[in-house]
This record gives structure tokens, C-alpha cells and sequence, in this order.
């Protein structure tokens, strides 16, 4: 999909082999999270191969952006470890886990407001490329985007949200990371501005980074990774092929929050509720649910029950 390193207009050529390639570019064993009180992530596992793509799918609330923030340092685990290429970098700060070869695309801009499209994307490439290799960086990410070329003296603040996720996207385009964190990178975009992104995302993934795609537009996300993984409630409800994850989230979706086991058989809500780990909010709310079972409301003190 790129060019030879001699065209100026080129994206970096595939990462060069390395020992590490032996190892999957992440691995999250057994993870738990919280945020003060609130339980956020219950033994959550799962790996991105070297060079893969995984989609991170579940509805709102779900967990997936705390397994982004998890991942990459910015959120600390209470529980279990987090390799990086067979590296354990669980509890590391963020700066260290983005020096061992991980980059972060937020939800948000992830850009300084107050820089032109040219002076965030230098100031990345400078530190990343070196001071020599700015203008071939700078070439590259307005090919691959041309809508930046055209507002490069722009201020970052003043671009459109879709042209701020473009920005973002650049900046990680030229110097490939070992494992891309793009985190629900579609969220409030125009279809044309999300075929954009995730050309861009085919890009990195062509120069030899790993994918961890977290992502509500599940179709999407399934037509580019090659596994997938759904979370329910913080937990794993699905890991296996992209082939069969369209097949578990709407067993996911039909459940309605009353499932307490993984599709494949395997404890997991089950085990928390157990030990009494169940938050307040998540129990009031899973028991105003529709009973599927009886297709009316189950009772709550004072409420009569309805029929559907």
C-alpha cells in the first residue's frame, strides 16, 4: 500500500522484525479496574497478535474505554497484568508504556488547540522521526490526508471534529507504533469522515502495527479486525473470530443485562455477583429490566407490573 522510503510522499516501510514479534503485541491477563469505588472491569482477558487487528465492541458503558485507558496507562488496574510484547508493563505510567511502542488515539481531539495542524504534527514527528526527517513526515501525512495539507496553517482548535480525528490519526501514520489504541474513532462523524478514518487505520495497519479497535459501529470495526472481543458489564462475554462476534453481540444485546455467563460457557458475571461484588447502580438497574422469561416488567417496590 506504500511506496519505497525513497518516495517522498510515503508512509513508513513495515516495521522492522524483531524478537518481540515472537510475543503478541498486547496482552491483558485477568485484569480488573475500578474508578474509586465503582468495579469497572471483572477479570477481563484477552491478546492482540503482532500486527493484528482486534475489535473491542460493547454497548455504552460496557467498559471498552477503560480498557483503553487500562492498557495504556492511564488507568491503573487493581488486578492482573498487562504485557506489551511479552513485556510486563502493568502499573507503568503512561509515558513509559507509550516509550515501549504504544500509542493512544482517544475518544476525544488528542491535539493542542492552540497549534497549527503543522506545529502539532512537527512536534511529534521531531520527537519521533528526528529533526531530519520532518518535511518527509509532514509530506506523508498530507498525502494520506490531503484535507490537512489544505489547513495546515490552521489552528487545531478551529478544525472540524472529523478533521481533529484526522489530525490525530496523522500523527501515528509516518512513525508507526507496535500497537494503536484507536478508541471509538468514529463517534459523531459523518460516514465520508469515517471512511477516511479507517483508511487511515488500514494504513497503519499496513506498516506493521497492531490494532485494538474500540468501537460502537460494529460493522466497522468487523470489516477491518480479524478477531474481536465483547464486553458486557465490564466482563468478557465473547473473544473469538470477527467471523462469529456480529452473531454474539446480538446475543449480548438480546439478553438485555441478564446474562451472568460468557457465551462460550466460561464464568463471568456469575463469579462477581458471587462475592458480592455487584455495584448499586448496576443492580437497580438490571431490576427494572424486562423479564424475558415472563415479557413484562419485573416488580419493584411500589411499581405494578406491565404488560409489554
Amino acid at each position: 500500500m506504500s511506496a519505497g522510503p525513497e518516495s517522498t510522499g510515503a508512509i513508513s516501510a513495515p516495521l522492522p522484525p524483531a524478537a518481540a514479534d515472537r510475543h503478541p503485541a498486547l496482552e491483558v491477563d485477568h485484569v480488573d479496574a475500578a474508578y474509586g469505588p465503582y468495579r469497572a472491569l471483572f477479570d477481563v482477558s484477552f491478546s492482540v497478535p503482532a500486527g493484528g487487528v482486534v475489535a473491542l465492541l460493547g454497548s455504552n458503558g460496557a467498559g471498552k474505554s477503560t480498557v483503553a485507558r487500562v492498557v495504556t496507562g492511564l488507568l491503573a488496574s487493581a488486578k492482573g497484568t498487562i504485557r506489551i510484547n511479552g513485556t510486563d508493563v502493568t502499573g507503568q505510567a503512561a509515558y513509559r508504556i507509550a516509550r515501549a511502542g504504544v500509542a493512544h488515539v482517544p475518544e476525544g481531539r488528542g491535539i493542542f488547540a492552540n497549534l497549527t495542524v503543522e506545529e502539532n504534527l512537527t512536534l511529534v514527528f521531531r520527537q519521533r522521526a528526528g529533526r531530519t526527517m520532518v518535511a518527509r513526515s509532514l509530506a506523508a501525512a498530507y498525502e494520506a490526508f490531503p484535507v490537512l495539507g489544505e489547513r495546515r496553517k490552521q489552528r487545531g482548535g478551529t478544525l472540524s471534529g472529523g478533521q481533529q480525528r484526522l489530525l490525530s490519526l496523522a500523527k501515528v501514520l509516518v512513525v508507526p507504533p507496535r500497537l494503536l489504541v484507536a478508541d471509538e474513532l468514529s463517534l459523531g462523524l459523518a460516514p465520508v469522515v469515517v471512511d477516511a478514518v479507517y483508511d487511515g487505520l488500514r494504513r497503519i495497519n499496513s506498516a506493521g502495527t497492531a490494532l485494538l479497535v474500540v468501537e460502537q459501529q460494529v460493522d466497522r470495526a468487523l470489516g477491518l479486525a480479524s478477531d474481536a472481543v465483547v464486553l458486557e458489564h465490564g466482563s468478557v462475554a465473547f473473544a473469538g473470530s470477527s467471523d462469529e462476534a456480529l452473531a454474539a453481540v446480538e446475543k449480548v444485546l438480546a439478553a438485555r443485562g441478564e446474562r451472568t455467563i460468557m457465551i462460550d460457557g466460561k464464568a463471568a458475571a456469575a463469579a462477581r455477583e458471587a462475592a458480592g461484588q455487584v455495584d448499586p447502580v448496576t443492580k437497580a438497574r438490571r431490576d427494572r429490566r424486562w423479564s424475558l422469561g415472563r415479557g413484562r416488567r419485573a416488580k419493584s417496590s411500589g411499581e405494578e407490573e406491565e404488560q409489554p
